[in-house]
């Protein structure tokens, strides 16, 4: 295994280049990750940049995006290539490199753009969690849930819906009110592309909270280029006569689709666009052989109900500080207090509480 000693990393808008696509898609296709997540590194926006990390002899060995608000805080940025909660924490590497010893530099490098700490909030995959002893931090696992669809066993869209009367009955009168859904796969338009942004302009408009003043910059800017750009979506969304009413964007892996960005009009009634949208995602997987449908963070009633309970997996907040004064000063208390002040009760149900699982005050001799 080619020697990961004496990691750097840079940070830049750069997009990655073809001999550097090159060398990370080996990874991606191991991991059964579409390679379309590639076409949207780093995800257009002031705010964003791309992190490479290096070898000794400057060769790359594997990446991540970055969404900073410099001396501020810095946010691992899970949107800006889709949600992605429930799938990766999208870092993708060279073939054989340590690649816990690479996540860590990255996340090193990540806690070193920040005055306060860095945080990262879903998945924490088998890398990261290899990576965590290199890196100063604090784990909590919360009570939110990540939640998927399981379609192994549909051939069919009418295969689910047998199960759910009341999917059923709100997926009807989605059509008697007028509404349409609709199946758009890969890059589309810029005019609809906009219309895409709007809508989710708009959710997050509705639920509100710290950052308001990027939400349109995101939405128009970092997801605009998603859905302008990425050969592997797939975009679901409904209208009613010339109106969008809904859209929830997937990204088509080797064998599932994930949930990657979305919203809805909030100005009037959509009559069950939301169910309608998922009851298509499901079709759409079970036509494609596809096993299942991620749908991320389990954020609302509809999720919560459609999803599958035995297959339901926690949601981290991973904290990384920059040095010992910062790891004190946000102890376990602050941490805890500031996440459920946020997130506590605004979605899905849960209550915010959180459980710290895992925690390094200092960093190892060797990386200080």
């Amino acid at each position: 295994m080619p020697t990961t000693a004496g990691v750097t990393v840079d940070v830049s808008r750069r997009p990655l280049h073809d001999r550097e696509r090159a060398i990370l898609l080996p990874d991606l296709e191991r991991r059964g990750i579409a390679a379309g997540l590639l076409d949207v590194l780093p995800p257009d926006g002031r705010f964003f940049q791309l992190l490479r990390a290096r070898d000794g002899h400057g060769r790359l060995v594997g990446v991540t995006s970055l969404m900073s608000f410099r001396p501020f805080v810095s946010l691992k940025q899970l949107l800006g290539e889709g949600n992605h909660v429930g799938w990766d924490t999208s870092m993708y590497f060279a073939s054989d490199v340590d690649r816990a010893a690479v996540a860590g530099a990255l996340l090193r490098a990540i806690a070193a753009r920040s005055m306060y700490y860095a945080m990262y909030f879903g998945h924490i995959d088998d890398d990261v969690r290899a990576a965590l002893p290199t890196v100063r931090h604090r784990l909590l696992r919360t009570d939110y849930e990540i939640g998927e669809i399981d379609c192994r066993s549909f051939t069919s869209g009418d295969d689910f819906l047998a199960g759910h009367k009341r999917l059923r009955r709100n997926v009807r009168d989605h059509g008697k009110a007028g509404g349409r859904v609709h199946v758009v796969e890969g890059p589309v338009e810029a005019g609809l592309a906009c219309r895409f942004s709007d809508l989710v302009f708009s959710t997050y408009r509705h639920h509100g909270g710290v950052g308001r003043w990027q939400f349109r910059e995101y939405a128009h800017r970092a997801c605009g280029s998603f859905f302008r750009n990425c050969e592997d979506a797939v975009h679901i969304y409904t209208s009613n006569g010339d109106r969008l009413t809904g859209l929830q964007s997937f990204v088509r892996h080797r064998d599932r689709l994930e949930l990657s960005e979305g919203g809805f009009d909030r100005s009037r009634d959509n009559h069950h666009a939301y169910e309608a949208i998922i009851a298509e995602s499901v079709a759409y997987a079970a036509t494609h052989g596809l096993d299942a449908v991620g749908f991320g963070g389990i954020w609302n009633p509809a999720k919560d109900r459609y999803t599958d309970r035995d297959r339901r997996s926690p949601v981290y907040l991973l904290q990384l500080y920059r040095g010992d004064a910062q790891y004190r000063l946000f102890g376990d208390r602050i941490s805890a207090w500031g996440f459920k002040t946020y997130f506590g009760g605004r979605f899905g149900g849960a209550s915010g509480e959180t459980v710290v699982v895992s925690r390094q005050a200092t960093l190892p001799h060797h990386l200080s």
